[in-house]
């Protein structure tokens, strides 16, 4: 549901005037009163519908409980003008729940449950605004202009002060922050949710792409083609200066990772806290628990309180130790994103679990579409229900360091679009049948199984999987393959990224295994690509020739070629057979890697950009001190 930009009924008339009052006036006069009229209904409702009913005295106590809460606020409104706006979207969210017993016509236990939250929602209302140790500043007097107005410090949390508070006002009403919200609501339905979403970072974060593309998915907030509709939705806030773009000097023609402006952020916690898209405290950080809002964020150093049953999205921000009691999924039986990995870049950002059993239940949540558990230690495997969650569309395991198995009935999740286990090292294979997963679009991770493998899933099952568009494998030393698998990749039609990691040749292949060969040695020659590759990234290779298949007159649609440690001593170039289509090309730690410059440049006449890293044999005079080329336009 989009969030509203004006309330609706009652306080439509209150928000229309904010900015033109100060005084308070219009906050008692146009909620505070009406709410105290509508709660004097309710008592009434009470005690015409429960007459002789058990729970009738304590709804009573309920309801004059509230009343009297609400009456203590009045007067402070008075003054309190410079809190009209979060108390306004406050209170109206207690006005529509007290509209709801009015018109329901529940029992009296549900009549008596939905009022219990309303009291909780007025108290929090009053802590969080009213009680001390919040002081609120004492109004100029405007009879006497020439005598400065007396003023007492204004605390929203225990290191705030009163002029934290009148930044904070002169920010939002500001001509620049008036322009973004101008360029806010300017934006379709669509980038106006996948903005919101940005709402909860840290200030000043760098967000990668990927990390906010899969909690889009996740909610269905893009749809199957989600890296196209990803990348029209990062480059449209772009343009629109809601998204700073950070480009790496390796690759500064395109960016995955961006940070947001101070600014933009304030403007948009503002508007996430109005329309309830996350609860957030008084200084702007996501709340640990959710009173108003089918989002929640797990967030360090606060106390997870209990979590809605309502609740769609669970989002861990910066917890590093995850500790929840047994059989807390259960209560998430809606939640359609569950985000406990950790969504920075960087391995510093460290998380932890005691032991597996905080994912017993997973199999219960069958509106789950997105598992993210990247880079939480100590996850040796997934529990066997796993393959109950039958609306599963993303499962990142990535940098799951202590994986060492993935259950047989992963081959289940039918739904399945995109699967990382990259930087898993202990993982020896990948499970039988993951050919049977026809929708599966990006496979990175996927392990070539070695010699002591029980039935495993072989590179022949991928070439099932007519959807996949990006690949990435790891052949191990001791990975074995039979004669022909190496070339069904080849039958890839739709595979546009293939990264490929060799490992260490170790131990010869055990007797019994005549049909297998070292699938190491046998990628160097029968390894075959698909014609449409457009970006291939080789990592490790072992031999200090190229292999035969990287080749221009195989891969005609390449345009980005990446190769990254191992002991090539060459590409294989030639002026007679030039890359026509490759326009970016990154060399990293090749310390034997020698090829003139001149060479190059003839090789890859289309080329844009070429980074040169660590390749003490490499001519790289004409880079930048960062060791990257980047052809200048013509004038």
């Amino acid at each position: 549901m989009e969030p509203p930009m004006v309330l609706q009924g009652l306080f439509h008339e209150a928000l229309s005037h904010h900015w033109r009052s100060f005084a308070g006036e219009g906050i008692v006069e146009e909620v505070v009163s009406p709410l105290l009229k509508q709660l004097a209904n309710a008592r009434l409702l009470a005690d015409r519908s429960f007459i002789g009913d058990g729970n009738l005295s304590e709804i009573g106590q309920l309801l004059e409980k509230v009343e009297r809460t609400v009456g203590d606020m009045k007067a402070v409104f008075l003054r309190a003008g410079r809190w009209e706006t979060d108390v306004v979207d406050e209170l109206g969210s207690v006005a529509r729940h007290v509209e709801e017993i009015l018109e329901d016509g529940d029992g009296s236990d549900e009549f008596q449950r939905k009022l219990q939250r309303i009291e909780q929602s007025v108290s929090r209302i009053k802590e969080q605004h009213v009680t001390p140790p919040l002081q609120l500043p004492l109004l100029e007097d405007s009879s006497n202009s020439r005598s400065p107005p007396t003023r007492r410090p204004v605390r929203f949390s225990e290191d705030g002060a009163w002029w934290q508070l009148e930044l904070e006002r002169r920010i939002l009403e500001s001509s620049a922050m008036a322009e973004l919200q101008v360029s806010y609501d300017a934006l379709d339905r669509q980038l106006k949710l996948c903005l919101l979403c940005f709402s909860i970072f840290p200030e000043g974060s760098v967000i990668k792409k990927r990390a906010l593309v899969y909690w889009w998915m996740g909610e269905g907030l893009v749809g199957n083609t989600a890296e196209e509709t990803g990348e029209r939705c990062f480059g449209e806030l772009v343009a629109r200066g809601l998204l700073e773009p950070i480009r790496r000097k390796h690759s500064p023609l395109q960016a995955s990772r961006f940070r947001m402006h101070p600014w933009v952020r304030r403007m948009l916690i503002s508007v996430a806290r109005r329309g309830e898209f996350f609860d957030f405290d008084g200084d702007g950080n996501p709340r640990a628990d959710s009173t108003r809002s089918r989002r929640a964020c797990l967030v360090n150093s606060a106390k997870q309180g209990p979590l809605a049953e309502e609740l769609s999205t669970l989002f861990n921000v910066d917890e590093p130790y995850l500790r929840f009691r047994k059989g807390w999924l259960a209560n998430l039986r809606k939640v359609a994103v569950l985000q406990l990995g950790r969504w920075q870049g960087t391995a510093k950002h460290h998380i932890e679990v005691e032991e597996t059993e905080f994912l017993e239940g997973l199999g219960g949540l069958k509106h789950l579409r997105y598992l993210g558990l990247q880079g939480i230690s100590r996850i040796r495997e997934l529990p066997a229900s796993i393959a109950e969650l039958s609306n599963l569309r993303i499962l990142d395991l990535r940098a799951c360091h202590n994986l060492e198995r993935l259950p047989p009935g992963i081959a289940s999740l039918r739904e399945l679009t995109h699967m990382d286990v990259s930087d898993c090292h202990l993982l020896e294979q990948m499970p039988r049948g993951l050919g049977a997963l026809q929708e599966l679009q990006v496979l990175k991770g996927f392990v070539v199984g070695n010699s002591r493998s029980r039935d495993p899933c072989r590179l022949s099952e991928l070439a099932k999987l007519g959807r996949l568009r990006k690949l990435s494998i790891c052949i191990g030393g001791e990975a074995v393959a039979t004669e022909a698998e190496m070339d069904m990749l080849k039958g890839l039609g739709s595979l546009r990224s293939l990264a490929i990691t060799w490992g260490v040749v170790s131990s010869p292949i055990r007797k019994g295994a005549a049909r297998l060969k070292r699938a190491a040695t046998m990628s160097m020659t029968s390894l075959g690509l698909p014609r449409g590759l457009e970006k291939l990234d080789l990592r490790c290779f072992p031999r200090p020739e190229p292999p035969e298949w990287l080749n221009p007159a195989v891969l005609m649609s390449l345009r980005k070629l990446y190769v990254r440690g191992g002991k090539l001593r060459s590409l294989g170039l030639s002026t007679l057979r030039p890359w026509r289509t490759v326009e970016v090309v990154r060399l990293r730690f090749l310390s034997e890697l020698q090829i003139e410059w001149s060479l190059v440049q003839a090789a890859f006449p289309k080329l844009a950009c070429m980074e040169i890293h660590k390749c003490e044999k490499m001519d790289s005079s004409r880079c930048s001190e960062d060791g990257v080329w980047v052809k200048m336009e013509d004038p």
